[in-house]
């Protein structure tokens, strides 16, 4: 009797944990993701995901995670039954502040993809700059003397340099390492946080690396989004 009262009150807790609730913020992909209407779902309750933009986060939505996944709404797309489309991200249930990418993808029926990140500040610390690899490839890279590699896979890269002088940055394929896609000097401030995603570059006249930083402050915090 002991050890079923024990296994039940871990279910409940289990079953409980699934269900708190997170604070969740999003960012678009681009100015096309920006214009779409979308909202988190939880049930027949909807929350509008207001002010989405592609170089800035949204405020925070505070939603549930069943089973560990955040149900997008699309408001502007229906399915045969006359009804919103949803889209299921999954942020995993030990994600505390997730950040979820919308991303475009023409073979979902919602016409988005979710990729959800830990923006927690343990996780994400003041005075880091974080990477996210889109172009495809492995790339290598430098900030000041520190060496990282950039998998392919979109697994986040986090640096966190010391002190807040400029450094020196550069990316290059481990094929070519001495040829840099892309150079330029990044200044550390304890104070702000990077979210720095690399894709292929669309403008010969800029290189064949293009970046998209989305710094944030931690002041802003304090005052709201």
């Amino acid at each position: 009797m002991k050890s079923f009262a024990c296994g039940l009150c871990s279910l409940v807790l289990a079953f409980s944990g699934s269900l708190l609730a997170v604070d969740v913020r999003f960012l678009a992909w681009d100015e096309a993701i920006a214009a779409r209407e979308v909202a988190v779902a939880e049930g027949e309750k909807e929350s509008k995901i207001e002010n989405l933009h592609p170089l800035q986060r949204t405020g925070p939505i505070s939603t549930s995670v069943p089973e560990g996944i955040v149900t997008v709404r699309a408001l502007d797309k229906k399915g045969p039954d006359g009804k919103p489309l949803h889209l299921p991200v999954k942020v995993g249930t030990a994600m505390s502040k997730p950040l979820i990418l919308l991303l475009p993808d023409a073979k979902s029926p919602t016409g988005l993809r979710g990729y959800a990140i830990e923006a927690d500040s343990a996780s994400f610390p003041w005075g880091s700059f974080r990477m996210l690899n889109a172009t495809g490839k492995v790339l290598n890279m430098g900030l000041g003397s520190e060496r990282k590699q950039l998998p392919a896979n979109w697994q986040h890269v986090d640096l966190k340099p010391s002190g807040n002088k400029p450094l020196p940055v550069w990316f290059a394929t481990p094929e070519a390492p001495k040829d840099a896609l892309y150079t330029s000097v990044w200044k550390p401030d304890p104070e702000m946080r990077r979210l720095v995603i690399l894709l292929p570059g669309s403008d010969p006249r800029f290189g064949p690396l293009a970046l998209k930083v989305i710094p944030e402050d931690r002041s802003s915090l304090a005052t709201g989004p």
